[in-house]
């Protein structure tokens, strides 16, 4: 993802959801959906910074491709690609992790996740929205920077959003107005802040376009969430002063996932509320 990628496109579906497509490979031992024509191989060798992490595809009629896990135009292209790398073979946690900080913002703010009107930043092809959904939230709104991630979405999770907007995550003009036309009043990010995805200042403008009372839920990276570490870091630091008009009620290290070379990486899960 690169928040300087071009103009924002919107990428609408009217389709009531009812769940995701079986196009995704299952768990051990699960058959395989009737999408998947392909095996993937991690390169686990040690020492991969993890925006450098990579695997290979191996295509049902022999062909094989290399691709870097952040290259995200290409991964989300192909169905089910994502989920078998990253929820299944990598066990990543941040989805759940993150509905599940959101529900317990919302109900230290005595506020239901059906009142709940969410902007999913990094929205990739679904699988927070999916999250936000088992919770009870009805208005979702994604964004991405990667150009296929909406088109990914309308393939294997038709009506899950509201409305997703592909392009770059900087704010305004249409994301401003989104907000203030569908009254949202949440955000999430599940770690798509730092590793030159989006930049927190960008973050933090959306976070000021929300009402007083709104709520955000984000994950990022441990060594990132540091002040001084990184833009990220010194926003969150920012929020935790008395004086910054957001109170910071969760902050909780969780394993993100695993690495490709089978080392646990841990992230910050961060849940907030506007003061009023």
């Amino acid at each position: 993802m690169d928040v300087r990628s071009g103009a924002r496109r919107p990428v609408a579906s009217r389709t009531p959801y009812d769940g995701p497509r079986a196009a995704f490979a299952g768990g051990e031992g699960e058959p395989r959906g009737a999408l998947i024509d392909y095996t993937v191989k991690l390169e686990d060798g040690p020492g991969r910074a993890q925006n450098e992490e990579a695997f290979t595809v191996t295509f049902e009629d022999g062909r094989t491709e290399r691709l870097r896990l952040h290259d995200y135009e290409r991964v989300y292209a192909i169905p089910g690609l994502y989920e078998e790398i990253v929820q299944n073979q990598l066990q990543c946690q941040s989805p759940a992790k993150l509905a599940a900080v959101l529900a317990s913002v919302a109900e230290l703010g005595g506020r239901s996740p059906q009142l709940l009107r969410v902007l999913d930043l990094g929205a990739g092809n679904g699988i927070v929205g999916e999250e936000l959904r088992a919770l009870g939230v009805e208005v979702l709104v994604g964004t991405d920077s990667a150009g296929t991630a909406g088109e990914a979405t309308a393939r294997d999770r038709p009506g899950l959003y509201t409305s997703y907007l592909v392009g770059d995550d900087t704010g305004e003009p249409e994301l401003g107005t989104i907000v203030r036309e569908l009254g949202l009043n949440c955000i999430v990010c599940a770690g798509a802040l730092g590793f030159a995805h989006i930049e927190a200042r960008s973050f933090m403008e959306l976070w000021d376009l929300l009402p007083p009372g709104a709520l955000f839920a984000l994950t990022v990276h441990e060594d990132l969430a540091q002040p001084g570490a990184s833009d990220i870091g010194d926003e969150l630091q920012t929020l935790r002063c008395a004086d910054s008009g957001t109170e910071i009620v969760v902050w909780e290290r969780f394993r993100h996932r695993m690495s490709v070379a089978g080392a646990p990486i841990h992230y910050i899960a961060v849940g907030a509320r506007k003061r009023d």
